[in-house]
């Protein structure tokens, strides 16, 4: 969701990162900049991650090149996964809002932007999942999941276990329901 808000700055809520959420955030990123917005306030809090192509989308929309991520896996081998070209969230003052229930793809965005020097992050340390699971069957009709790689920010901060840390720490209190 994106509102303006009377000061100038665009609220940005990504709930989820899902097939359409790179769209929705172009179409969010239009509307900030034809309402001639000073800033970007991006929420993340509580948000649970999702598919890790649409999280390296989204991150493209604010950086200009390098890495989003990397992830090596259990034999040490090495993926990177680059900004692509075209972003249309650049040159504008960013905040980042997490917490410890921001987790997976909302870390990756968080790492990404936070290693690149292109938002300040508020908020408390996020969740730590930094991994990339598989499925693997039993022959009783049960399953067992595993880990296969482990995700890296740009700079090499481990998000497993880990989570990220923000630049300015603050809690809401157990019985605040509003910012």
């Amino acid at each position: 969701s994106f509102a303006m808000l009377d000061n100038g700055v665009g609220h940005l809520r990504i709930f989820n990162f899902a097939d359409n959420t790179n769209d929705e955030v172009a179409a969010a990123l239009n509307e900030f900049k034809s309402s001639e917005g000073i800033g970007l306030v991006v929420d993340l809090r509580n948000n649970p991650g999702g598919l890790l192509r649409s999280v390296v989308d989204v991150a493209s929309q604010f950086l200009d090149d390098g890495l989003v991520l990397y992830e090596i896996d259990g034999s040490g081998q090495r993926d990177n996964w680059d900004v692509k070209s075209g972003g249309n969230g650049r040159g504008f003052p960013m905040v980042v809002l997490i917490n410890q229930f921001s987790a997976s793809a909302s870390e990756v965005l968080s790492g990404a932007l936070i290693d690149h020097d292109r938002a300040v992050l508020v908020g408390t340390t996020s969740f730590g999942k930094g991994s990339v699971n598989t499925l693997r069957p039993l022959s009783d009709g049960s399953g067992i999941y595993f880990s296969i790689a482990r995700w890296y920010t740009p700079n090499g901060t481990l998000i497993e276990g880990e989570g990220i840390p923000p630049d300015i720490v603050v809690e809401l209190p157990p019985d605040v329901t509003e910012d």
